[in-house]
């Protein structure tokens, strides 16, 4: 891979078992990807168990989590991946995100994962 290729992960992280970020990283880790994460939830077990529990990041809360890296200059991305979300308020403040890395990269690639068919809010 020519250069450093970074990617903003935003997924799901859980406890038990490999779902979001605790894949992502991982994977494009080894294919040689520089990966800064956002848990966009906190879960004991993903979310197709009968029962589970843990946190959900609020939309400002990764608005503030994006603000420290903006405020350091380290929110330079070629990638944007996003997966499981609960909340349409952090979607959009995802949406808002990606739109501002794209101004300032237009090669910008944004993808999005689904990890639960039904219960994820997809970005188009």
């Amino acid at each position: 891979m020519e250069g450093e290729c970074r990617v903003l992960s935003i997924q799901s992280h859980v406890v038990r078992g490999y779902v979001g970020n605790r894949v992502a990283m991982f994977a494009l880790q080894v294919l040689g990807f520089e990966v800064d994460a956002v848990n966009s939830v906190q879960f004991s077990n993903h979310a197709g168990y009968a029962h589970w529990k843990g946190q959900v990041l609020q939309s400002q809360e990764l608005h503030e989590l994006y603000e420290g890296l903006k405020v350091n200059s380290v929110n330079k991305y070629d990638y944007v991946l996003t997966g499981y979300t609960r909340d349409k308020s952090f979607l959009a403040m995802v949406v808002d995100i990606v739109q501002e890395l794209k101004q300032q990269n237009a090669k910008l690639m944004y993808g999005s994962v689904p990890e639960e068919v039904g219960r994820s809010l997809e970005l188009s």
